[in-house]
C-alpha cells in the first residue's frame, strides 16, 4: 500500500541487536521446570511463543519457540555440567539431585558475568556458606571450598610477586599493601578431601554416596613454578597470617587484625617464625603487590 505521495511506507522497525540479545539471554536462562514434555518454555514461559516465533527463524522442522526451548535446555545442561565437573566431593556427600538444585539456585542468584567458564563458580563457596543448611553442612561447605581452591590453583593468574617488582626488602614489605597470589587459597579442613576426591572421581555418573574420612589439616593450595597444583600443610598460626592477605592489607594492618585472636602457643610460634615464613612466601610468589601498587610498579 502506498501513501498519498505514491511511496511505500517504511516497515516497522524491529528490535535493535542489543535488545534482541537481552531478550534472548533472559529467555534461555529461565529456570527449567521440574517436568516438561518437550519444550521447557511451554511450561515455564508459554507467553513467549508468539514473540519467539516472530524473532527466531524456524529450522529443521522446529519453529522459533521450539528452537528457543532447546537453547534453554542447553544453557542449563552446560552450566550445571560444568559445576558438576568441579565438585565431585560435594556431589558424593550431598547427592546429585540436591547438588544440582543448589547449583541452579546459585546460578539464578549469580548469573554468568564472564565469557570464561573458570569464573562461573567464583562465588559458590560464599553462597553455600551463607545459604546452605542441609544435612552434613560443615562437610558440604568445606568440600565446596576445597574443590574451588583446586580450580583456582589451576586457572587463576599469577599476580605480581614482590621479588619481580623489586619490593622484597624488609622496608618495602612494611610499606606495601600485599595480597595473596590469585591462585593460592589458605583453608582449614576437618576431612581428608584429597583421599575422598580420589575415591569419588571414578564414579563419573555420581550414582554412589561416600562418607569422607575425618582428617583435620591447615592447608595452602597453590600452583607451583612447574604449573602443578600443590597442597602444603601449614601451622594454625601461619594459616591465620595468610588468611589476613586474602584482601589487600599492609603488614601492620594484618598483625593488628590478629591481635588477641591467637592462642598463646600460636602467638609464640608467630613471633619465632614470622621472618622465615615471609622469606619463604615471598620467594615462592605466594605474596603479591596489591593491584593498585602493582599498577604503580609497572
Amino acid at each position: 500500500m502506498k501513501d498519498k505521495a505514491g511511496s511505500s511506507p517504511e516497515p516497522a522497525a524491529g528490535p535493535t541487536l542489543a535488545q534482541l540479545q537481552a531478550w534472548f539471554g533472559e529467555a534461555i536462562s529461565k529456570r527449567l521446570p521440574d517436568e516438561y514434555p518437550a519444550n521447557p518454555l511451554a511450561v515455564s514461559a508459554p507467553e513467549l511463543e508468539p514473540e519467539a516465533d516472530a524473532l527466531v527463524r524456524a529450522k529443521g522442522g522446529l519453529g522459533g519457540f521450539g528452537r528457543l526451548g532447546i537453547y534453554n535446555q542447553q544453557y542449563w545442561f552446560r552450566l550445571v555440567s560444568v559445576m558438576q565437573a568441579d565438585y565431585t566431593c560435594a556431589i558424593h556427600i550431598m547427592g546429585l539431585r540436591p547438588f544440582n538444585d543448589w547449583a541452579i539456585r546459585y546460578l539464578l542468584a549469580h548469573p554468568p558475568s564472564s565469557p570464561f567458564l573458570a569464573e562461573l563458580d567464583a562465588g559458590f563457596p560464599a553462597f553455600l556458606e551463607k545459604e546452605f543448611e542441609g544435612p552434613d553442612r560443615d562437610a558440604v561447605v568445606q568440600a565446596i571450598a576445597y574443590e574451588r581452591a583446586l580450580s583456582r590453583a589451576f586457572d587463576a593468574g599469577e599476580g605480581m610477586p614482590l621479588a619481580s617488582a623489586g619490593r622484597e626488602a624488609p622496608a618495602d614489605l612494611m610499606s606495601a599493601r600485599l595480597c595473596l597470589a590469585p591462585h593460592l587459597t589458605p583453608l582449614h579442613v576437618d576431612w581428608d578431601f584429597a583421599g575422598f576426591r580420589a575415591q569419588c572421581l571414578p564414579d563419573g555418573d555420581f550414582e554412589q554416596r561416600f562418607e569422607p574420612r575425618p582428617g583435620s589439616a591447615d592447608l595452602v593450595i597453590f600452583r607451583d613454578g612447574d604449573l602443578d597444583v600443590m597442597k602444603q600443610p601449614v601451622s594454625p598460626a601461619a594459616l591465620a597470617v595468610l588468611k589476613e592477605f586474602r584482601s589487600p592489607v599492609s603488614l601492620g594492618e594484618a598483625f593488628g587484625n590478629l591481635e588477641g585472636r591467637l592462642t598463646p602457643e600460636q602467638q609464640s610460634e608467630l613471633e619465632g617464625g614470622i621472618a622465615a615464613w615471609f622469606q619463604d612466601w615471598v620467594a615462592r610468589g605466594w605474596l603479591c603487590l596489591a593491584p593498585a601498587e602493582d599498577d604503580a610498579a609497572a
